[in-house]
């Protein structure tokens, strides 16, 4: 049985963190390593969550490694040290306001194995952090395992994304560069990084992620920062433009659009969400309509 390293970067999560690792001694895969990385370096978060990984140590279910940075690294960074730390075979990721269901590591891990794979996805739930209420399921119903040559404009127009759905070969992970270091949009870039390096791709059609949205949110994620990070993704997706269909540019630029324009209506800027929605809808009616219809 193959050893499974789960990447945890946490940072001032109390409950939602101890929600995140309960779903890990949860899981009927067991042959999993946690490597849980710190990025606060408040000493008050610092005492918090060591006190809180010690009791999960004395659970005796799950082998974790803990890292505490020394400074802030960010998201992309702080899964890179825990990249570096892990002793897995395989490597997968999961944020700590998330939860994996119980046989989440099982189906992805065996699919893999099965088919030798160097990297796969799988599908995902939403919910909202705050009523618990669901949202919608992402799933990747476009792709095609006869036409993964396609996958790269897949990714451009769909995003396959979410780091709690990824697992890798660690030799693979490595062989690609792992995170690139920019925080907003990390995902995007590791998974085109996968893409281009040729690696076996298998999408693995289960649903065994529940992600939380924070609607309340003023992070690097949210708001003005995920404003700042879409518009520089999709200034970098501008440079590919010229190897894509008109279709598909449509789309990925109404999608883009639409991004923004739901950023300003989460922070209750009604002209500016009117101002991009409108936007959207010029460049193609009915990719709008269909992006729409899927959130």
């Amino acid at each position: 049985m193959d050893l499974v390293s789960v990447i945890v970067p946490t940072y001032k999560r109390d409950s939602s963190l101890v929600r995140a690792l309960e779903s890990l001694e949860n899981q009927t895969y067991k042959n999993i390593e946690v490597v849980v990385v710190n990025d606060c370096v408040e000493e008050a978060w610092k005492e918090y969550v060591e006190n809180t990984i010690q009791k999960f140590i004395d659970n005796g279910i799950l082998k974790i490694v803990f890292i505490q940075n020394q400074v802030n690294l960010g998201s992309a960074k702080t899964r890179n040290v825990g990249i570096e730390n892990a002793s897995g075979k395989y490597i997968t990721f999961l944020d700590d306001d998330d939860v994996y269901l119980p046989d989440k590591i099982l189906n992805q891990v065996t699919k893999m194995q099965e088919q030798d794979a160097d990297y796969s996805v799988t599908n995902l739930e939403q919910y909202d952090e705050d009523t618990n209420k669901f949202i919608e399921k992402r799933t990747r119903d476009y792709i095609d395992e006869n036409q993964l040559d396609k996958l790269l404009v897949w990714h451009y127009m769909y995003h396959i994304t979410c780091t709690d759905t990824f697992m890798f070969k660690k030799t693979y992970l490595l062989q690609i560069g792992s995170f690139s270091s920019i925080d907003v949009g990390d995902e995007f870039y590791l998974m085109e990084k996968a893409i281009l390096g040729n690696g076996k791709f298998l999408y693995v059609n289960d649903c065994s992620v529940k992600t939380y949205i924070h609607r309340s949110t003023n992070g690097v994620s949210s708001g003005i920062g995920k404003i700042k990070g879409e518009n520089e993704l999709y200034a970098y997706k501008r440079q590919k433009f010229n190897e894509f269909k008109k279709s598909s540019i449509h789309y990925i630029k109404t999608r883009h659009y639409l991004t923004i324009a739901f950023a300003y209506y989460r922070m209750k800027k009604i002209f500016k969400t009117l101002w991009y929605s409108f936007r959207a809808f010029i460049i193609s009616p009915i990719a709008f309509f269909k992006i729409l219809r899927n959130r």
